[in-house]
């Protein structure tokens, strides 16, 4: 494995490592809080010859760092499953009543994390196997799902006052779409992005029903944008304020990698 000159990994304790599960990808970062020169992004192939978790199980076990003391190991799950419930009114004892009423036959195990200033709190399940290897093979892993890094910087991101804002991220074959009035998020949905039709259906469904006006409030866009190029198009003969997010991450990022890695990854180093 390649690493930059500025990683030495022997002190593993100076970096944070984020490993990112998606339902066909493995990908991992180091980054620092201290030194923003500390950043590294790496995709892993998964073989179709495996399954998922024996795929993970490879990865890590071939390479023998993962489970060094890190000075913060996260996990980050990137799955279209998940429930988002104001801190107030969480119990985390009724994590599985609340995920079973929003999803049928849900299986794994339920996980949680706070999000947006500690405001949400983020449900969502993992695959049992999956979650019982990494906790025991990592080093005290946080494990976080990829809403968690968006809702925190969409929520304060070109806040004015009584205007509501849509964002839209093309990631991993799925499209996310968070929807605020001022600070206040009023809904979060992810979704496979199957057809053109059904992605520019949604969007503007949410729309309607939310009362966004078309020629005042702002849909926002970020991620896989130039592979979704023709519902662009179709949203800006809708919508007339059509803007990409402006991602400025504390670590020192090259412009193609700005390019090509994940919103979330990004919003991460933002915060």
């Amino acid at each position: 494995m390649f690493l930059p000159e500025n990683i030495d990994l022997a002190n593993s304790e100076k970096y944070r490592l984020s490993i990112r599960l998606s339902p066909n990808g493995f990908s991992f970062y180091f980054h620092s809080s201290e030194n923003p020169d500390i950043f590294h992004f790496q995709k892993t192939d998964l073989s179709n010859k495996l399954s998922y978790i024996d795929n993970i199980k490879k990865i890590i076990f071939d390479q023998g760092f993962f489970s060094s003391p890190f000075n913060k190991t996260t996990v980050i799950l990137v799955s279209p499953h998940y429930t988002i419930v104001p801190k107030p009114y969480f119990d985390e004892r009724k994590s599985k009543d609340i995920m079973d009423f929003n999803f049928h036959n849900l299986k794994g195990t339920i996980l949680h994390n706070s999000s947006e200033s500690d405001k949400l709190s983020v449900l969502f399940n993992m695959d049992e196997d999956v979650h019982s290897f990494l906790t025991r093979h990592l080093s005290n892993p946080e494990f976080k799902h990829h809403t968690s890094s968006l809702l925190c910087f969409f929520n304060t991101y070109k806040q004015k006052e009584n205007q509501k804002k849509c964002f839209v991220d093309f990631h991993d074959g799925f499209v996310s779409i968070y929807s605020y009035l001022e600070d206040k998020l009023l809904s979060a949905l992810t979704f496979p992005a199957n057809s053109k039709q059904d992605i520019t259906y949604y969007i503007a469904s949410i729309w309607e029903k939310q009362s966004f006006d078309q020629t005042k409030d702002c849909l926002y866009l970020c991620g896989e944008i130039d592979s979704h190029l023709s519902v662009i198009n179709d949203l800006k003969r809708l919508i007339n304020n059509v803007e990409r997010v402006e991602l400025k991450p504390k670590a020192k990022i090259s412009a193609e990698e700005m390019r090509v890695l994940p919103t979330d990854v990004i919003a991460s180093l933002c915060v």
